[in-house]
């Protein structure tokens, strides 16, 4: 049986682009649940915004979705799966999410001048886009009871804002074949200009040694992250993600985990050091 790929992301993280690269890569085929969304809201007149929120009280135009996700499974073929939910419905797939700061995703969503997808104005677009995941993640839980934006869902997670969809596709391969030596593998790589660090001091001198274990191939502690309505928290691990941050690194790899972190104080990096 041929492994899989199952696709999530953010609006506007670049599903689409990563996926064309990594079908040529892979020399797999392509199977993408948007664009029969895009069709459907076509054909019923309706924009995307419109539709989603159709959606959560016709949970018909789902169903027939899922079943397909489910049929998937059982094709023995190399699939690319660009899909809300074939992580949860298409058996035995590589889990990996793209995430994207809200601001580029509407950006990017303007760009690409999908008939109804944006709004007139920045500001409209990323209102919309913030509605478009809110309605999501509603009918996602309602109908399935799974949270599709809870990210220790996923095998791999991938940061899109500042990498180009190149950078993003390598990182999918490799984090893939190491995934089928290990399925317990997990790990996300983030940009560090998303991430928010502890206010408390870093130790400049553990940077400024990580930096060089860095230079030198070698690895460092691990950094453990908090996902929260979009912005990444740095729970532990601060110096080696300053260090990635220093070398220059388009991803600072990271694993993704569930903890409480109200009372603590964070800031950007600018202000870590």
């Amino acid at each position: 049986m041929y492994e899989k790929i199952s696709l999530a992301g953010d609006l506007g993280s670049g599903k689409s682009t990563v996926s064309s690269i990594l079908i040529e890569q892979l020399g797999a085929e392509y199977y993408s649940t948007g664009a029969i969304v895009r069709s459907v809201a076509e054909k019923m007149g309706m924009s995307v915004v419109e539709l989603n929120v159709y959606m959560e009280t016709h949970p018909e135009i789902d169903t027939e979705i899922d079943n397909r996700l489910i049929e998937l499974g059982d094709e023995d073929k190399p699939l690319i799966i660009d899909s809300r939910m074939a992580w949860h419905f298409t058996k035995g797939t590589f889990k990996v999410y793209l995430t994207v700061d809200l601001e580029t995703s509407a950006l990017r969503i303007m760009n690409a001048n999908r008939k109804g997808e944006h709004a007139h104005t920045l500001a409209e677009t990323i209102a919309d886009t913030r509605g478009r995941r809110e309605s999501e993640k509603k009918r996602y839980m309602t109908q399935y009871g799974v949270d599709i934006k809870d990210l220790t869902n996923y095998a791999l997670v991938v940061d899109t804002t500042e990498a180009t969809p190149i950078e993003v596709a390598n990182c999918i391969v490799s984090s893939f074949n190491e995934w089928q030596a290990n399925r317990d593998f997990c790990r996300a790589y983030l940009s560090s200009a998303r991430l928010s660090f502890p206010d408390d001091a870093a130790d400049s001198e553990l940077v400024e040694e990580y930096a060089g274990r860095l230079e030198l191939g070698e690895e460092l502690p691990e950094i453990a992250v908090v996902e929260s309505d979009g912005e990444f928290y740095i729970y532990s691990g601060a110096e080696s993600a300053l260090a990635y941050s220093f070398c220059g690194s388009t991803f600072v790899p990271c694993r993704i985990i569930k903890a409480d972190i109200s009372g603590r104080s964070f800031v950007k990096m600018k202000n870590s050091l």
